[in-house]
């Protein structure tokens, strides 16, 4: 007797919230699509933290029974999904076949940018991978905040490789795509100037500056930092135009500008 495959399961959490068995989407209920959810971003987890993380507001005993019957609903209504018994197993995950898309997207991101020949469906991909849109518990916002950071620095890595490469229209495509995810990182305005001056456009550059200085002034009541400035005002005085900035001081950066660069995520 040949044995049947094991069931190929997907769980998509970018921009929405489906699973699929064999390429059919299944219905689960939003308690058991909570759970499954914390498997997928937190991997095997014991069961008192996932009690804990789902239940936050009730009794540990309360919570213990929540999880022992999602995890029963789940194992019935969807075998093969999970790797726990739902009785006596003191921690849970999912099984090793079910793909998810933003572990399969973030171990993307850590792959070389020079591996990487099409650009743009991952510039596209980066700007509208929005980790489960209309979610608001805590653990949630949490994780929404770090993918988003994630997927800055996966960006502001492929603009730094691009203009090392003498590709500054790319580097600017890129940036574009990550100030619109995080509007104050400095790094991404950074080599946006810079690709404004690789292709010899100071305009634009100066613009890029006093934009984000005025964002920057408006937000925080600070400057950029002394760095950025440094770099505008070196490009300035090398045109020979040195009244292009007037109004925003490059020597005389306010000391608590050190705020917006703690604020910066690593790049990748």
């Amino acid at each position: 007797m040949v044995s049947s495959p094991d069931p190929q399961w997907s769980l998509t959490l970018l921009n929405g919230w489906t699973l699929s068995r064999d390429g059919r989407r299944q219905k689960v209920a939003h308690r058991q699509q909570r759970l499954l959810t914390a498997l997928a971003l937190f991997g095997e987890r014991p069961r008192t933290f996932l009690s804990g993380l789902l239940w936050p507001d009730s009794s540990d005993a309360q919570a213990a029974v929540g999880l022992r019957v999602s995890i029963w609903h789940i194992n019935h209504e969807l075998p093969g999904l999970l790797d726990a018994d739902g009785t006596t197993d003191v921690s849970v995950a999912l099984s090793e076949q079910v793909l998810v898309d933003i572990t399969d997207l973030e171990r993307e991101l850590h792959a070389p940018a020079s591996e990487l020949s099409d650009w743009y469906p991952r510039w596209e991909r980066l700007r509208t991978a929005e980790l489960l849109p209309g979610w608001y518990e805590d653990w949630i916002l949490a994780e929404q905040e770090r993918f988003r950071a994630v997927r800055t620095a996966a960006l502001d890595s492929i603009a730094a490789y691009h203009l090392s490469h003498g590709n500054a229209e790319e580097t600017k495509a890129a940036t574009t795509v990550a100030i619109s995810l995080e509007p104050f990182r400095e790094s991404s305005y950074r080599l946006l100037i810079q690709a404004h001056l690789a292709t010899g456009d100071l305009v634009s550059a100066i613009r890029t500056y006093k934009s984000y200085s005025a964002e920057l002034r408006q937000e925080f009541g600070v400057g950029p930092s002394p760095s950025l400035a440094k770099l505008i005002h070196g490009a300035v005085g090398a045109s020979g135009r040195q009244n292009a900035v007037g109004g925003f001081p490059f020597t005389q950066v306010p000391p608590s500008s050190h705020i917006v660069m703690s604020n910066q995520r690593p790049t990748a």
